[in-house]
C-alpha cells in the first residue's frame, strides 16, 4: 500500500513538473517570439538606412541577444568600418596555432556574414560571447533572422536602383538633376533682375545673362532629347570633342554664379555632356549651399596634368555640406534644404561611363571634389 502511495506522489509531482516545463515554455516562446517581431518591425528602416538602423535600434539588438556587432567594407565607393558593443574577438587570444577545440569554440561565439553587390561590399560579424543554453541557441536564431533581413534589405535597395535607372526611371534618376540645375539659373536670373537697382546694373547683368545664355539653350535641348528618347539618351558611343577645360569652367561658374579661383589649363578630348553634368551638379551644389547659408559662393578649382590623366580638383573647404562623406554619392542624398538630391550620384555614373571618376575627400570644414580624366591630350 506504501508503494502506491510512493507512486502516486511520484506521479503527481512528474505531472506537476511538466506542467511547469509547459508552462515556462510557452511563457519563454511567446517572450522570444515579442522580441523577434520588434527585431523583424526594423525591415522597412533597414532598406531605407541599413548601417543607420543598426546604431539607432541598439538597445532592440542587445534584447534579442545580439551583444556585440562589427562591419566594414566599402559603402558606394566610401570605406566603412564600425562596431557596437564589446568588441569581438579576431583570433583566438594565444601565441600559440589554435587547437580545434578553441576553432570550434570562438566558431560557435562569432557569427558572420558577407554581403556583396555592385556598389556595397559588407562584411558583418555578430559575437556572442558569454551567451549559454537556451540565450545562444535564441541569439543564433536572432543574428540569421537579422542576416536574412540585411541580405532582403539590401537587395531591395539594388533592385530599386536597378528599376530607377532602366528606360523612363532614367528620366526620374538623372534628368531631374539636369532640370534643378536649370531651373536654378533661371531663379538666379530671376533675382538678378528683380535686385538690379539702376540701368547700369541691369544692363550689366543683361550681358551676363546674353552670355549664359547658349550654353542654357544646349542643357535645355539635350533635356528635350532626352525626353523623348530616354533609352538612347547617354550612349556609349557618343563623339569626344576637343575641351579646353579652364573655359568650360569658368563659364560654368558665372552661370552658376559662383565666383572660381583657377590654377592651371588643360585641353583635352572627353565627353562634352558628361563634363556638362559634372560641373553643373558640382557648382549648382556651391551655388545653392552658399546662398543658403548666406556665404559668398566660391570655390577654388586646381587643373593638373599627369601623364595621359587630367586631375580637375573642386576645393570648397569653407562650405561645410553637412551630409556624411560615405552619403555624398548615394543616390537621392540631400543637404540642408536641397531636398530634391544633390545629384552627385548622377555625375558620377556619366562620369564613369564616359572614362573618368568623380571622388570626394575631406577638406577644412568642407570636401574637395576631384574629376579624374584618363584620355588623350589633344
Amino acid at each position: 500500500m506504501t508503494n502506491l502511495y510512493d507512486l502516486a506522489a511520484l506521479m503527481l509531482a512528474a505531472g506537476f513538473s511538466i506542467a511547469f516545463s509547459l508552462f515556462w515554455l510557452r511563457r519563454l516562446s511567446r517572450l522570444h517570439r515579442q522580441q523577434i517581431d520588434r527585431l523583424l518591425a526594423l525591415q522597412a528602416q533597414l532598406q531605407e538606412d541599413p548601417i543607420g538602423t543598426l546604431q539607432r535600434h541598439q538597445q532592440t539588438l542587445f534584447q534579442v541577444g545580439l551583444h556585440s556587432l562589427d562591419w566594414r567594407g566599402s559603402w558606394y565607393g566610401a570605406p566603412i568600418a564600425a562596431s557596437l558593443g564589446p568588441k569581438i574577438p579576431t583570433t583566438v587570444p594565444s601565441d600559440a596555432p589554435p587547437t580545434r577545440r578553441q576553432g570550434q569554440r570562438l566558431k560557435q561565439q562569432v557569427l558572420s556574414q558577407c554581403f556583396q553587390y555592385d556598389d556595397i561590399s559588407l562584411d558583418l560579424r555578430i559575437g556572442l560571447k558569454g551567451l549559454h543554453g537556451e540565450r545562444l541557441l535564441f541569439a543564433m536564431q536572432a543574428a540569421q533572422v537579422l542576416f536574412a533581413m540585411l541580405q532582403g534589405a539590401l537587395a531591395a535597395r539594388q533592385l530599386a536602383l536597378l528599376a530607377a535607372v532602366n528606360q523612363r526611371a532614367q528620366v526620374s534618376v538623372f534628368l531631374q538633376h539636369d532640370m534643378r540645375n536649370l531651373a536654378q539659373w533661371v531663379e538666379l536670373v530671376a533675382d538678378d533682375f528683380a535686385t538690379a537697382e539702376n540701368d547700369e546694373l541691369l544692363m550689366l547683368r543683361a550681358r551676363r545673362l546674353r552670355s549664359n545664355a547658349a550654353f542654357a539653350a544646349k542643357r535645355a535641348q539635350r533635356m528635350t532629347q532626352a525626353l523623348l528618347n530616354p533609352v538612347g539618351r547617354r550612349s556609349a558611343l557618343a563623339p569626344w570633342t576637343e575641351i579646353d577645360l579652364a573655359a568650360q569652367i569658368l563659364q560654368a561658374g558665372q552661370m552658376h554664379q559662383v565666383e572660381i579661383d583657377l590654377a592651371g589649363a588643360a585641353t583635352l578630348q572627353w565627353d562634352a555632356a558628361a563634363l556638362a553634368t559634372v560641373l553643373d551638379n558640382v557648382l549648382g551644389n556651391v551655388s545653392v549651399l552658399s546662398r543658403q547659408r548666406l556665404l559668398t559662393a566660391r570655390c577654388q578649382v586646381t587643373l593638373v596634368e599627369q601623364g595621359s590623366a587630367v586631375w580637375v580638383h573642386f576645393d570648397t573647404p569653407h562650405l561645410p555640406l553637412e551630409i556624411p562623406l560615405e552619403k555624398l554619392f548615394e543616390p537621392w542624398a540631400s543637404s540642408g534644404a536641397l531636398n530634391q538630391g544633390l545629384g552627385l550620384y548622377q555625375a558620377r555614373q556619366q562620369a564613369k561611363k564616359a572614362g573618368a571618376d568623380l571622388d570626394a575627400q575631406r577638406l577644412g570644414d568642407g570636401i574637395r571634389m576631384t574629376l579624374c580624366v584618363a584620355c588623350k591630350k589633344s
